[in-house]
């Protein structure tokens, strides 16, 4: 099942933009895409569950915000697991994991609601999606018609697929320098 976007059409009208009725939602899931694959995270509320190196009996959980640690498993060398008793998060590191070297940890994580930045980010980049030129996401370079032309950037082209450079920023401010990690949704 796919993501729920990130803002709604009735979200991009307080916003104050303009999304065309039909194409509302459409537009606002595929900005939610760029978004998520921008971030390197779901950003809403999702199950999911990762292996850790264990360092000095703690490991630190990724994809930030955790909301709730659901168990934590040790991972020994042959690939059995086991329960680990006994561990504790203080909302940064997952604790008491005595001599694991591996564990596998299962939690929830994300937002709820949507940070309103995100919120409103998206719907900016549904309005920009919305008004990009015909042909110019399958990178068209030059559209002429009898005596007009226009010729568009090869750096517009280059971003027609992605966020645009202000929009990378405004995802960072509202959730932080991305990390990469390979997380599993169950």
């Amino acid at each position: 099942m796919a993501d729920p976007a990130l803002a709604t059409p009735a979200d991009a009208a307080r916003y104050g933009y303009d999304l065309p009725e039909q194409d509302a939602h459409a537009l606002l899931e595929r900005a939610s895409a760029r978004i998520r694959r921008a971030a390197g995270q779901t950003i809403t509320v999702a199950e999911v569950a990762v292996r850790l190196p264990v360092e000095h009996g703690a490991v630190q959980l990724p994809a930030p915000p955790v909301r709730t640690v659901h168990g934590v498993r040790d991972i020994a060398p042959d690939g059995t697991a086991r329960d680990v008793e006994g561990w504790g998060w203080d909302g940064v590191r997952l604790a008491g994991l005595g001599s694991a070297l591996l564990v596998e940890v299962a939690y929830s994580r994300g937002y709820d609601p949507v940070p309103a930045g995100i919120v409103e980010l998206t719907c900016q980049v549904a309005h920009r999606l919305a008004n990009t030129s015909p042909g110019m996401e399958w990178g068209v370079r030059q559209q002429s018609i009898d005596n007009y032309s226009v010729t568009y950037a090869v750096e517009q082209l280059d971003a027609a697929g992605d966020l645009l450079p202000g929009e990378l920023r405004s995802l960072e401010r509202d959730l932080g320098v991305r990390n990469v990690w390979m997380v599993e949704t169950l």
